[in-house]
Parts: C-alpha cells; structure tokens; sequence
C-alpha cells in the first residue's frame, strides 16, 4: 500500500483524484477545469469514461459528463449503480480508463450504490491503470471516516483512517473533521478546499492540483 508520511492509498496502477469539486459549470473561475484537465491526460489511452452519479441526478450527470467531454475526455456513458445489474455494473466500470464519482448532496445514497459489485469494478480498473476522479462526496466516500454520513457508517477505506472533508472553506466542514477526529484519535483529517485536489500515484506520487487548498489534521492532537 502507497504511503506518504500519514496518507496511505489503496495499491495499483492508476491514479486516485480527490477534487474539494466546485461547479463544474464555472470552469476555470472555479478552479475545475484544470484538475479535470490533468486527470484527462493521466487517464488510459483508448478505454471509455464512466460516470458514477449517484449523489445528484442524471440530469445534472449529463451536463456534466459533456463539459469533460469538451475538456477532451475520452467518450463516455452514465453508470447508474442503484438499478443495474452486477454483471453489467462490474463490466460498465472495470473497463474504463477514467471514472469519475460525481458531487451531489446524497453521501449515503452513494456509498450504498458503490457496495458491492460497483466497488469491485472499480477497483479492477483502477488495477488496471485507470484514474479515478473523485468529486466532493465522491471523494469523502474513499475515506475510511465519513463526518456526514449516519452515525456508525464507514467510507470505503481507500485511504486508511482518513476522514476526507471536501469543499473545506466553511466553518462547518471544520467543525465536523474535530468531532470525527475527538470520536476518532487514531484517524485523521483531508481537508480538500473547492477547486483544488490531491492526486495519488501508484508510485507513491502526491500532488496538489487546482487552488492547491489542502490540510492535514492528526485526530491525536485533539486528544492529548
């Protein structure tokens, strides 16, 4: 497992992009454009781009999906984890060479539409070299903590004990990384500010793209 000095990623050959998101529909003002951007030119060469939108809507998902397509994505489709079949599922996403987990409002809904057959297509192709672009709470969902979620749920762990808090510019979303951390001393934070990234390489790479508006909070040094 890749680690640098406290943020350990799952192992493979593709890249993990955890954007703070913003509106995709701002652009550059927002800082978006150039994570999707970079994450494009890391992306596989001749596979598709899957896109995970369980957090919002398919509406908003289309429009999305089409700006990264302007921005040079490869040709892309909708995945709708909630309703498709595992086979299909695990198909649909261990083939692309960019996933792309959407923002929305519903944390929960995603993480319950990514259990399962989802997961392990994703984790097949990012194996397999694929990057996967993780947006706001898509992002918050590979983190072992989740500081939005009901009480006793967990993310998905590919950052070990991290509590992953996108869209870190509000004194709310600091206030939720303390509780988690003082009920978690062991853990600790990723603040991700909007428009800005931290990209993990399978090298152990680690980079800060965007507005670069990143911290790292240790969960002990609200329990000594």
């Amino acid at each position: 497992m890749p680690q640098a000095n406290v943020i350990r990623w799952r192992e493979g050959r593709g890249w993990i992009i955890l954007s703070g998101s913003g509106d995709f529909r701002a652009g550059e003002a927002a800082g978006v454009d150039d994570i999707e951007a970079q994450a494009i030119g890391r992306a596989s060469a001749g596979k598709p781009l899957a896109y995970v939108f369980a957090a919002s809507d398919i509406e908003t998902a289309d429009e999305h999906l089409a700006s990264l397509e302007d921005l040079g994505a490869p040709t892309g489709y909708l995945v709708d984890v909630q309703s498709e079949d595992d086979d299909t599922l695990k198909q649909q996403l261990s083939d692309a060479g960019l996933i792309v987990i959407g923002d929305g409002l519903y944390l929960d809904q995603l993480r319950s539409g990514l259990m399962g057959a989802a997961i392990e297509g994703i984790a097949d192709a990012f194996e397999n070299g694929a990057v996967i672009l993780a947006e706001g709470v898509g992002a918050a969902v590979l983190g072992s903590l989740l500081t939005n979620a009901p009480e006793g749920k967990r993310g998905l762990a590919w950052l070990e004990e991290a509590a992953i808090v996108p869209a870190f510019d509000t004194d709310s979303a600091r206030q939720r990384m303390r509780d988690m951390l003082i009920a978690h001393p062991d853990g600790y934070g990723l603040g991700i500010g909007t428009g800005s990234a931290l990209a993990l390489g399978p090298n152990g790479e680690v980079e800060s793209w965007g507005k670069r508006q990143l911290t790292v909070i240790l969960g002990s040094q609200f329990n000594r």
